[in-house]
């Protein structure tokens, strides 16, 4: 009964989209920003640019913890992806979105960081608004671009964030004790 819910919300969702090519040309750009290959270069100019060496650290265990579980997600699930309109060409299973759980746990530790950061307060709320708008616009860039469904989408925001806040409390415990 919920397989047969879940499948009627995938498709009415997917059936309400409008696609352009502008749409289209700018939510690849969208999704690329959490990508793999985006998100390593943005560790190494953290890497490259950021003192604390430590936060680096964090980030690129937080990084490798994180692909881990979306291949051992991906594999436990096997879910094929939605046979619709593939406007990008993408490999694997479906469940959860890579790119959405990706960008869950990497811009949501950002926005740990920022939050914990010395900056002013209303650029620390300018910041995490649009990291969190960032987050929900590559999940909904996945849909749109024909490479998942809703609920693969939904799944990675909830496994995503569930993972970050144990990973978050566990960095902020270990980073409090150096």
């Amino acid at each position: 009964m919920l397989k047969g819910k879940l499948d009627e919300l995938d498709h009415n969702f997917y059936a309400k989209i409008k696609i352009t090519n502008l749409k289209t040309a700018i939510f690849k750009i969208i999704t690329f920003l959490a990508s793999a290959k985006f998100i390593a270069l943005l560790c190494l100019l953290i890497l490259l640019f950021v003192k604390n060496k430590m936060i680096f650290v964090v980030i690129l265990i937080n990084m490798l913890i994180m692909w881990i579980l979306i291949g051992v997600l991906k594999n436990t699930f096997k879910r094929e992806r939605p046979n619709i309109k593939r406007l990008v060409n993408e490999k694997g299973y479906s469940y959860p979105s890579g790119h959405t759980m990706t960008g869950a746990i990497f811009y949501g530790f950002v926005i740990f960081l920022i939050m914990i950061s010395d900056l002013i307060l209303p650029l620390k709320w300018i910041l995490t608004i649009i990291l969190t708008l960032l987050i929900f616009l590559v999940g909904y860039t996945r849909v749109y671009l024909g490479v998942h469904y809703l609920s693969d989408v939904i799944g990675a925001i909830l496994f995503g964030t569930s993972y970050l806040l144990l990973y978050i409390y566990f960095t902020y415990f270990i980073l409090s004790l150096i």
